[in-house]
């Protein structure tokens, strides 16, 4: 099945706001877990979440690595509003600052000892722009753990995905993830991607819906 793209930002108030009423507390921490077994050695450094939508994924990390400064880049307002809310909420204002800005534009005065990344890379036009964005924001030695949705190879699939993960959620939610799963890319694409660029990156498929993408970025 082929690609089809969807639309870059989660620009409206609704669709964030959905979004954010939904639970992802079992696959946000698994990204964090799985950052720890990767990277055991890390315990303190800057820190860039590309595309960090409301900020869970920033909050437990920050929890989880109290010496760390967190930077949350995102390109869309609402889920900025929605992300400042729950750091505010959280006491976690020393600990994460949000910036709004699109990748592979945005660019920041400080290379990141750790870029990370949950559910940006579908929404970007192709890979080229995560890779973009990985060079220009990393030092040797930078860790990266991007994870997202792996493409599904039928409409079918998707559909049943996008059931079994959704069935109690918003109407918006659903058809945000179906979405979301047909604009993914598969494990074969990443991996092809990754060679041809020449990036000292690893990937695999984790679950039913997700794959990793991770490495030391070497300069």
């Amino acid at each position: 099945m082929e690609r089809i793209r969807e639309e870059e930002l989660m620009v409206d108030p609704n669709q964030a706001f959905a979004y954010a009423q939904a639970d992802f507390s079992i696959p946000h921490q698994a990204l964090v877990d799985r950052f720890e077994r990767l990277f055991p050695h890390f315990k303190e450094g800057l820190v860039l979440d590309m595309g960090c939508g409301t900020a869970d994924i920033a909050i437990r990390f920050a929890r989880k690595y109290p010496r760390a400064k967190i930077i949350g880049v995102d390109g869309s307002p609402a889920m900025l509003a929605l992300a400042q809310q729950r750091i505010e909420e959280n006491h976690l204002l020393a600990s994460i600052e949000l910036i709004k800005g699109r990748l592979p534009y945005w660019n920041y005065p400080r290379s990141f000892d750790v870029l990370i990344s949950n559910s940006l890379l579908h929404h970007l036009p192709s890979a080229k722009e995560l890779w973009t964005s990985l060079r220009n924001l990393s030092k040797n030695g930078s860790l990266v753990l991007v994870v997202d949705l792996v493409r599904p190879d039928s409409l079918e699939k998707a559909r049943l995905l996008t059931e079994t993960y959704t069935q109690n959620g918003h109407p918006l939610l659903k058809r945000d993830f179906y979405n979301s799963l047909l604009a993914s890319f598969t494990v074969e694409e990443i991996t092809e991607e990754i060679q041809v660029e020449k990036l000292p990156l690893r990937v695999e498929q984790v679950s039913d819906r997700h794959l990793m993408i991770y490495g030391v970025i070497e300069k």
